[in-house]
């Protein structure tokens, strides 16, 4: 199982030192892969983000030039609120100059207040999405793109430069609904949810692969976002997997590896900055 380290471009933590801290960190430990997620703006009403949250290319950009191993993921850039021609072509970029390190994870989005403010129609989010992704797919893989679709159609353009990757970067689609994993499983290399305990995603990884045709099955990826604290004091309850001493956070990495998490992605609690080095310190050497 690869492990994978989210970084605080969101919330208390939130800055450029202490992004590139942790993200060089990340890389020196020896863990797989770096990832960041997405909101674009935050209704008042719910802002449980903190004061800042950086766009997630932007910030891929920034860590790839002082980066060279680990890999650039997104959990999850959210398709509706983006141009897919434009986006396609920032990730693409960031691909060629990263040297083929990019994993886009990909949703569709749930934060009303958030489309409202984009004018992005919610209620078309799931249809966007597929007509996105199937979008990005054809400027990515084809000499001379063309699509027509519902909301964009195109034809006699050209698209440099390609992802590094071939025939693409990997595209891990998230969600946890029934629509969320047809999605994955028709135009996705991965599944990527959040938060599931071991017996959550035990059950899903199943559903999952009942429905991955033949030619999915080997590379397809089972991946999962986790929230994860070193508290040696604190007694948390069984739902929380990750969070408590290092002998049931261990237990709980075991857990999800044997439920058929290929890709565990930790988003590291803590109460200071230099607690959440400490923990990622204490996880690659004394469990994982």
């Amino acid at each position: 199982m690869k492990i994978g380290i989210a970084l605080p471009i969101f919330g208390k933590y939130a800055g450029r030192d202490e992004i590139l801290e942790a993200a060089l960190a990340a890389e020196a430990l020896g863990y797989d892969s770096i990832w960041v997620s997405d909101h674009v703006v935050v209704p008042d009403h719910h802002n449980v983000f903190g004061e800042v949250f950086y766009d997630p290319l932007i910030s891929l950009g920034f860590i790839a030039s002082v980066t060279s191993r680990i890999k650039l993921g997104t959990s999850v850039l959210v398709l509706p609120y983006r141009n897919p021609l434009v986006l396609a072509k920032s990730v693409s970029s960031l691909d060629a100059l990263s040297d083929g390190r990019v994993i886009l994870g990909v949703g569709s989005g749930w934060l009303k207040g958030e489309f409202k403010a984009l004018g992005v129609d919610y209620s078309q989010r799931g249809r966007m999405t597929d007509e996105y992704i199937e979008i990005i797919k054809e400027l990515w893989t084809s000499e001379n793109p063309s699509y027509q679709g519902e909301k964009f159609s195109f034809s006699g353009i050209r698209f440099e430069p390609k992802p590094r990757q071939k025939p693409h970067p990997p595209i891990w689609v998230g969600g946890e609904s029934r629509r969320a994993i047809e999605r994955a499983v028709r135009y996705g290399d991965g599944w990527h949810p959040v938060g599931l305990t071991p017996d959550g995603i035990w059950a899903k990884v199943r559903e999952v692969k009942s429905l991955l045709p033949d030619e999915k099955k080997d590379g397809f990826v089972m991946s999962l976002r986790r929230n994860v604290e070193i508290n040696e004091v604190r007694e948390f309850g069984s739902e929380e997997t990750l969070r408590g001493g290092l002998g049931k956070i261990k237990d709980g990495i075991e857990a999800y590896r044997e439920a058929g998490v290929d890709h565990l992605i930790l988003y590291v609690l803590s109460g200071e900055f230099e607690g959440v080095l400490r923990t990622m310190r204490a996880l690659r050497e004394e469990i994982i």
